[in-house]
């Protein structure tokens, strides 16, 4: 088996994906604005949230680890099953969620990526555990895939209740919340931090393990605890709310721990990137922090009430981890390991493109969240962000047809 080939190929099977991501989002921003009587609004918000976890995210993921852990030719196939099985599960979400919502066919689907994950989560922690990766590199991986597999009760609960009829709201909302905490603040976090410490792993040295090590364990004594924050807006008991206060904190000085490794380390890291990797991981480690800080903020109860009382509010923070911290990383990784080509000026035009689209796309919702607080309205920001949405997948189709004239390099 050509192992450049394989890698290149399923990392042009996750662009394509997010190109159909994108398609769905311009859609539903369209819909927004526009008439569109033959969408039904909340089964397209709904195939546009799954297929971004488990289309795009998840499987762009499930490469990346692939990629680390660089196993034998023989659990190469057994992964590239998983990745099929993965991407099979993913479109049967983005062809039944439109047309029904919750029913039958979608639900069937999700249920299958779930235990799709459960294997890949199974494989690679076994493939990890047999080879001798880097100590720090494995803690994070391990965590996010582990993350990934406990986030999926949020998922079961929630389909209880819906079984059941028991719609009561705190129990509704507080199993979304899990399931999204789990997979933002777990699965996507850790992996990764897994991921970017992977890329830089010559730089790891023991005076370097020292600040990673409290690094990662501030995030882990942080993880469950910080679930409390998105639900401090219901009537939570005192430890609770001590609870989320503390995880909020714990918070900040890991960011610290990172930016020390970053700043000691910046000549050796920019010597080491692609010029276009550097500025997209920039913007993808400032969206991290940026999400620290407001997390942190989540902790104050009148900013809390705000947060997650406004739906713009909620929307500009999930974009800003799913889009500008998340996306913008894993376009960034796949172009540092050449798994998408930027060979031609075309092909870097397109990423600029995308990433000036997600920047332009993550102001508008801030200021549309800004405004939203103040109660004032700020309908015009629907135009603009449907044309942000336009940029988005215009500089992801773009930077796709050009992978089409490109070959990969060994």
């Amino acid at each position: 088996m050509n192992y450049t080939n394989f890698y290149s190929k399923w990392a042009r099977f996750a662009l394509f994906n997010f190109v159909l991501l994108a398609t769905l989002g311009v859609l539903l921003r369209y819909k927004i604005v526009f008439r569109l009587p033959f969408v039904e609004q909340k089964h397209l918000l709904h195939a546009h949230s799954h297929f971004a976890f488990a289309g795009w995210v998840s499987l762009a993921l499930y490469i990346a680890i692939i990629y680390v852990l660089q196993p034998s030719e023989k659990k190469l196939r057994q992964f590239e099953w998983i990745l099929v099985a993965q991407q099979m599960s993913s479109f049967g979400m983005l062809f039944t969620f439109p047309f029904t919502g919750y029913d039958t066919g979608s639900i069937a689907f999700s249920t299958a990526s779930i235990f799709v994950s459960y294997a890949f989560t199974w494989l690679a922690i076994k493939e990890m555990l047999q080879q001798n990766i880097n100590v720090i590199v494995r803690k994070f991986l391990i965590t996010g895939l582990l993350c990934n597999v406990v986030s999926s009760a949020g998922t079961f609960i929630l389909a209880y209740l819906m079984a059941t009829r028991n719609l009561q709201q705190d129990l509704y909302f507080g199993s979304v919340y899990f399931y999204l905490h789990f997979q933002y603040n777990g699965w996507f976090l850790f992996t990764i931090v897994g991921i970017f410490f992977a890329a830089l792993q010559q730089l790891i040295t023991p005076a370097n393990s020292k600040d990673l090590n409290r690094f990662f364990y501030c995030l882990l004594l942080a993880l469950i605890p910080a679930w409390f924050l998105s639900l401090m807006w219901m009537r939570i008991p005192g430890w609770m709310y001590y609870l989320a206060v503390t995880a909020a904190v714990i918070q900040l000085p890991a960011l610290g721990y990172l930016l020390q490794f970053v700043y000691r380390n910046r000549y050796a890291i920019n010597s080491r990137l692609k010029p276009v990797v550097k500025w997209f991981w920039i913007i993808a480690g400032t969206a991290f922090a940026l999400k620290i800080l407001m997390q942190g903020l989540s902790a104050i109860p009148q900013l809390n009430t705000y947060a997650f009382g406004l739906r713009s509010i909620v929307i500009g923070f999930l974009h800003l981890v799913l889009l500008c911290f998340v996306s913008v990383f894993i376009v960034g990784w796949f172009f540092q390991e050449k798994l998408i080509l930027l060979n031609k000026r075309a092909a870097t035009t397109a990423a600029w493109i995308f990433v000036s689209g997600v920047l332009f796309n993550e102001v508008l919702l801030m200021l549309q969240g800004v405004r939203a607080m103040q109660s004032q309205p700020f309908a015009i920001a629907n135009y603009f962000l449907l044309a942000a949405a336009c940029i988005i997948l215009t500089g992801l189709l773009l930077l796709l047809i050009k992978q089409k004239t490109s070959k990969a390099k060994a």
